[in-house]
């Protein structure tokens, strides 16, 4: 995106990353909504138009290397202090569910000195990510949301010499 090469190269000093990340599982009555750098709390207008209230938590969110390919991930530190997403995936246990709980995330141009938004949408976004891995002590959850395995997907079809006995000559 566009949006975010101009955040970090022609904006004001002002002018900060505000990043958010959305969890939700279809079990879930609504999805958790998290800001890590804002400590009132943010309502933010998604790449919908609906505008949505995203809590404060102690987050640290490392985005994966850049790679050649399609595979994207986010290894996710949420200091819950246990409150937060452990009832969450109990319900989730419980019902039996193979379905991954998915994340969303999102970064906005936030003006500091008018603590207002440059820019009404996110000018980053993330999606489709599934929660794989998952760990918990008493002061955090640290999980790693990442994309499907995009580059196992076999193309073509594979020959062989009973289907094709012409290739004979060639080995």
């Amino acid at each position: 995106m566009d949006d975010i090469k101009d955040l970090h190269l022609d904006s004001s000093p002002s002018i900060a990353l505000l990043e958010t990340l959305e969890v939700s599982h279809s079990l879930w009555s609504e999805p958790i909504r998290i800001v890590t750098n804002h400590a009132d709390g943010v309502d933010a207008m998604l790449e919908t138009g609906e505008v949505v209230s995203f809590e404060f938590a102690p987050l640290i969110i490392n985005k994966g290397m850049t790679s050649d390919d399609l595979d994207q991930n986010l290894n996710i530190t949420l200091g819950d202090l246990g409150e937060i997403v452990p009832p969450l995936i109990k319900q989730i246990r419980d019902a039996a569910s193979d379905e991954f709980p998915q994340v969303t995330y999102r970064a906005y141009a936030f003006n500091t000195a008018s603590m207002t938004f440059a820019k009404d949408k996110p000018i980053d976004i993330i999606k489709g990510l599934n929660i794989e891995q998952m760990s918990r002590d008493h002061q955090a959850t640290t999980f790693d949301a990442k994309t499907s395995d995009k580059n196992t997907v076999k193309t073509g079809r594979p020959y062989s010499l009973d289907e094709y006995p012409d290739l004979k000559g060639l080995l």
